[in-house]
């Protein structure tokens, strides 16, 4: 498949000089971009020109967004994503994104992502990190300082304490430095509110000097001393936002949603094992939601992937794409396939249109799917995939007996794979995929072995021919349907 254009992520913070706080908070950040968008380069950029002055007198040079965004264009980036960590859009924002746009002409596309409060779901999520599962301790009250700004947005700020109030969490106080509600209102509300202890951290991204010395300072006027002094017993938790996961996770779905408005998605859903009653919601909502749906076949359009499908979710309108895979075993020509499929669906993806590929089963075992996804990751387009329900769980599940217990390990493993016979003495559970070429062979490993009476053999899981022997019945083939699962469970001492 041909390569698309090359892409990067611009992560723009306004910075901070405390190098400690820097690599945990936005180096942290950075990191999880790297980590959820592997092979897009990740760069950065500060928007104030003091900070960057300090890092550059230490040796560091860190561009600001114009210089950041020429690098990226000789680097031969032609798409970029631009991602600020700012909390609000305020005043930073707009300046980044004003600088942003002189350099423009210098991509074929360039997108700015939202900050972090930007929407009442982004503030739905954050109000419930800090109400429900940032520590403190009994009776004591979190007092958050955040910056604060003159411009309109700052009313996220009061609208995050109409959220508290909303969920009942009446031990959550608010206030800004350089804006509304400020330290005063915060200490008359703690005052009203018959608390006598209090843990301040700031409603920032990093914890620079505004925490160090306005928060937690000693001298007369930090928001500490201010609070002791009305009688308040003080700890402070000097840490930015971005030290916490569930802060910077919220940053990484903003940078999944930028991607995502940019070209279409190709999803890999999960359809379970055959009944339509084991698709998980999530699988029936991109179902019904992706205009075009990618089908593997091997022989004939009722493919089976389809077909279960089909009765759970409205098809209506639908584009189907059937992909043939080949059953083969040479490898250039599943390479080739793969490229071919691909790129089969990159013509629907360029032009904005988001893909579901079925797959049997559940999509992170044994999938074609991934192969196609590689694929369509390497040509710069979003991938994203949604589990579903293994066989061998609702095998375990209809039979009425335990995978594994306590400490017990369990294996999954292909039939077809050369060297099966190392994994089956080992201790554990062993689940043998695709094994109905196999039966025999296996059958008669399982005799000479002892282990006949401890292994189940299920075909066609959750499909009309659905069928369970134990291996030491005679009733038991030699051979079976493609979809056919050994569960070989050691009896307990």
């Amino acid at each position: 498949m041909e390569k698309i254009r090359k892409r990067g992520i611009l992560a723009v913070s306004f910075g901070i000089s405390y190098e400690d706080s820097c690599r945990q908070t936005i180096g942290a950040l950075e990191e999880d971009f790297a980590e959820n968008f592997p092979g897009m380069p990740v760069k950065r950029a500060f928007t104030s020109s003091v900070i960057m002055r300090i890092w550059e007198e230490r040796g560091v040079h860190i561009p600001d967004v114009q210089d950041a965004l020429r690098e990226l264009a000789a680097d031969g980036i032609e798409e970029v994503l631009i991602q600020p960590t700012h909390l609000l859009a305020g005043e930073e924002y707009e300046k980044l994104c004003a600088q942003a746009e002189v350099l423009r002409g210098s991509f074929r596309r360039m997108d700015i992502g939202a900050p972090l409060l930007h929407t009442e779901e982004d503030l739905h999520r954050v109000a419930d990190f800090y109400a429900n599962h940032f520590p403190r301790e009994e009776g004591e009250a979190l007092v958050l300082m955040g910056h604060g700004s003159q411009h309109e947005n700052n009313v996220v700020y009061t609208r995050l304490q109409e959220l508290w109030a909303q969920m009942e969490c009446g031990d959550v106080f608010l206030g800004t430095v350089e804006a509304k509600p400020d330290l005063e209102d915060v200490t008359s509300q703690l005052e009203k509110s018959g608390f006598k202890r209090a843990v301040l951290t700031p409603l920032m991204l990093v914890a620079g000097d505004h925490a160090h010395t306005d928060m937690a300072g000693a001298q007369e006027g930090s928001w500490k001393s201010v609070l002791k002094g009305k009688g308040f017993e003080v700890r402070c938790i000097v840490k930015g936002m971005g030290e916490y996961p569930e802060i910077r996770s919220l940053y990484v779905r903003h940078l999944k949603q930028l991607e995502e408005a940019c070209r279409g998605v190709l999803y890999g859903v999960s359809v379970g094992p055959g009944d339509p009653e084991l698709l998980t919601l999530k699988a029936v909502r991109l179902i019904q939601e992706c205009p075009v749906l990618a089908v593997p076949r091997t022989k004939g359009e009722n493919t089976l992937a389809l077909s279960i499908a089909r009765q759970a979710a409205d098809l209506t309108g639908k584009q189907i794409v059937y992909t043939d895979f080949p059953m083969s075993r040479d490898r250039q020509v599943l390479e080739d396939n793969y490229e071919k499929i691909a790129g089969q669906l990159a013509a629907y993806l360029k032009d904005g249109l988001n893909v579901a590929m079925l797959n049997i089963g559940d999509i992170s075992i044994y999938s074609t799917f991934s192969y196609v996804a590689r694929k369509a990751a390497q040509a710069g387009f979003p991938v994203r995939v949604c589990a579903g329900v293994p066989s061998f769980c609702d095998i375990a599940a209809k039979t009425g007996k335990p995978l594994v217990s306590g400490t017990q390990p369990l294996m999954v493993i292909p039939a077809g794979c050369g060297d099966l016979e190392s994994y089956l003495p080992l201790q554990g559970t062993k689940v043998l995929m695709k094994s109905g070429g196999k039966l025999g062979k296996i059958r008669q490993y399982l005799h000479e072995n002892g282990l006949v009476n401890d292994a189940l053999i299920a075909s066609d899981c959750g499909l009309p021919g659905e069928r369970f022997v134990q291996a030491s019945a005679a009733a038991a083939e030699e051979k079976s349907s493609y979809f056919t699962t050994i569960i070989i469970r050691p009896q307990p001492n």
